[in-house]
């Protein structure tokens, strides 16, 4: 039983949802102040992108509370780059960044965010896609010493509230957990690209195979290695000129898919130009120098809990790709070459999107973990992950 999600649009578990809106209201329903909370504490708005002081304060509860390994060895360390990166794009609203601080202290306990997004939905009965706006939320993150103040239902509340009065009633959100109820549920891969360090942290293990050599790890180091080169002529940094033709061949890649998003041309500036440390992005050029392939992944280190040798993990994740003239699992070899060349120990991956294609050629293994792909407010049936073309972050 859920006791909040009991209460909530959501699809509560049948067989055969609903597909559509599952609650229709008006703006003239919604609470027009926010909903209250203790009297010690009280509601902020952080300004992550004119505010280096708020940024800092965001990131340090991240930090320190935020997705966590069952094993408490791993802790995501989003950097101060990438979260302004995630909370301002085009369009994005000041005020669906939602914090909780203490009036004493003005210290950050709790945070939510959301962000624009459009979604294209297909019927499941076939048909051309419903582009619908709706709202990203993540970041939920609640300090460690009031997990059991039941904050985490106010802030989801809070943020739906302030998402309402703009009239957009739909959100998608992904979380680790089984929340009613996911819409699909992908498994998370992992492709070692420093084996080495990743034995020493224990984020993965010697297989058995190994273990007959006099040298395991030279030879896992040998069955992991990457060419220093790209193997596809034309592969190169996604520049600002190719944003118009990363634009087009993205969303016609994207079209294919039951749940994927939409993207106009500030959006593939913000999201998918190169940025120092945060998200790196390739195109295939041709004779003309025009873009004809795009590939995209993004940094998102963890903290190693407890290691005294490493303190990070440097981990690469595959974001974006159009792969039209060039097979996927050969534009995506080039990912990591780049991403070896770029200092990452590991390219983790979901089996969303076309990326099946690549995961056993390229020695992708299999994890322990899984994501759940959510709507609020909308019902729609269960899907294959590769159905799915949007990448949460």
């Amino acid at each position: 039983m859920h006791e909040f999600w009991s209460t909530q649009p959501v699809p509560q578990g049948e067989k055969e949802a609903q597909e559509g809106p599952l609650e229709k209201k008006t703006v003239d329903d919604v609470p027009k102040s926010p909903y209250p909370i203790a009297s010690v504490l009280e509601w902020w708005v952080p300004d992550v992108l004119e505010s280096e002081d708020d940024l800092r304060q965001i990131y340090e509860l991240l930090r320190d509370n935020y997705v966590e390994d069952d094993d408490s060895m791993f802790r995501f360390n989003y950097s101060h780059a990438f979260l302004k990166w995630a909370l301002t794009p085009p369009g994005y609203v000041k005020e669906w960044h939602v914090a909780v601080r203490r009036k004493n202290d003005k210290s950050v306990v709790a945070f939510i965010s959301g962000i624009p997004i459009d979604i294209a939905v297909k019927p499941s009965a076939g048909g051309d896609a419903e582009v619908r706006k709706m709202c990203e939320i993540n970041f939920l993150c609640i300090h460690k010493r009031l997990r059991e103040k039941k904050l985490a239902p106010i802030l989801i509340k809070e943020v739906t509230r302030r998402v309402n009065v703009l009239d957009i009633w739909q959100a998608v959100y992904t979380a680790g957990i089984v929340l009613p109820t996911p819409f699909t549920s992908a498994q998370y891969f992992h492709r070692s690209l420093n084996p080495e360090k990743l034995v020493a942290i224990r984020f993965s293990r010697i297989p058995p195979q190994y273990e007959k050599f006099q040298n395991p790890m030279q030879m896992m180091k040998r069955n992991y290695a990457v060419p220093n080169a790209p193997a596809v002529r034309g592969f190169r940094e996604m520049e600002a000129g190719d944003v118009p033709a990363v634009k087009s061949i993205l969303n016609a890649s994207l079209a294919k898919f039951s749940v994927a998003p939409t993207f106009t041309e500030e959006e593939v500036h913000h999201w998918l130009l190169p940025r120092e440390g945060v998200v790196f992005s390739f195109v295939v050029a041709d004779s003309n120098n025009v873009a004809t392939d795009f590939v995209s992944f993004y940094s998102l280190p963890s903290t190693v809990i407890g290691n005294s040798k490493y303190n990070e993990l440097n981990a690469a994740y595959t974001y974006y790709y159009s792969a039209n003239t060039v097979p996927i699992k050969v534009l995506m070899g080039d990912v990591l070459s780049a991403a070896k060349a770029k200092g990452f120990d590991v390219v983790n991956t979901l089996d969303i999107l076309d990326n099946k294609e690549f995961l056993q050629d390229l020695k992708f293994g299999p994890g322990d973990g899984n994501l759940h792909y959510y709507f609020y407010n909308w019902g729609y049936p269960i899907v294959q992950p590769k159905s799915v073309g949007l990448v949460m972050l």
